[in-house]
């Protein structure tokens, strides 16, 4: 975990050993059919929450989300309650559950949004999300989920330290969506069909693409304009292309074809 998703409570700051009921070794069966070992049906809570851990810092996902989820239905009140609802999340999630990791995320961040946890449940949502978002060419609905939970937390945890973070990966889903546009619209270029291509490259604008696709993109809505007949699109388009990316291949191309 980085830094700022660590801020883990030691078991050893809640006060003294709290007494749970005892577990019943159905429920451990239970438990363990979902993934990974079941934890040693004797343990008090304290000790509990400790064997998830460390099974977690062993990167056994599937025993520490097990222990985790254990700890939550044995102590639910317990002053470790929201660290351990954040550690079955992170395990789910790294143990390439992303989906199960974004609906614990979620419950967190929802259900106990004045925690000290609730701004990185928020931005596990986020993280799940991403991860769960597959390659360009399928859909992008997921990563359309992933923008919308990071500037949630934006907007709900704006002091957040995670901030940056979120961001970043704000940048990365963008950055997906619109690659996807414009894929698209590269689709319909190809075939000559600008109206269509138009439209997914100016959709592709709006997603706030990698700068690196910015040339390529700018180019060819340049294109699709020109051969419309969309006279003040296209040099508005063009101006920007040799504005800002003056030193790109499709810069110096415009400038050969004496479009400069």
């Amino acid at each position: 975990m980085t830094d700022a998703r660590a801020r883990m409570r030691s078991p050893a700051g809640s006060g003294g050993r709290a007494r749970g009921r005892r577990w019943p070794a159905a429920a451990l069966l239970v438990l363990a059919a979902c993934g990974g070992n079941a934890p040693p049906g004797g343990l008090e809570p304290p000790d509990l929450f400790a064997w998830a851990q460390t099974r977690f810092d062993d990167g056994d996902y599937g025993s520490s989300a097990t222990g985790f989820q254990a700890f939550l239905l044995r102590d639910p009140l317990s002053a470790l309650s929201d660290s351990a609802h954040y550690m079955l999340a992170e395990s789910r999630l790294r143990g390439g559950k992303e989906l199960d990791a974004a609906d614990e995320f979620r419950r967190l961040a929802t259900g106990r949004p004045n925690s000290p946890w609730a701004d990185d449940a928020q931005y596990g949502v986020c993280r799940a999300y991403y991860a769960a978002s597959p390659k360009v060419s399928l859909s992008q609905e997921f990563t359309r989920r992933a923008v919308e939970e990071c500037q949630r937390l934006l907007q709900f945890f704006p002091g957040s330290e995670l901030r940056e973070e979120a961001e970043r990966e704000l940048a990365l889903s963008q950055a997906k969506l619109a690659e996807k546009s414009f894929t698209v619209g590269e689709y319909y270029f190809k075939r000559r069909f600008y109206e269509s291509a138009r439209v997914y490259y100016e959709k592709a604008l709006s997603e706030q693409p990698a700068p690196e696709l910015m040339p390529e993109l700018l180019e060819q809505l340049y294109e699709s304009y020109s051969n419309m007949g969309f006279d003040n699109e296209a040099r508005t388009v063009r101006d920007r292309l040799l504005n800002e990316y003056p030193d790109s291949e499709e810069a110096r191309q415009l400038r050969e074809d004496g479009d400069g």
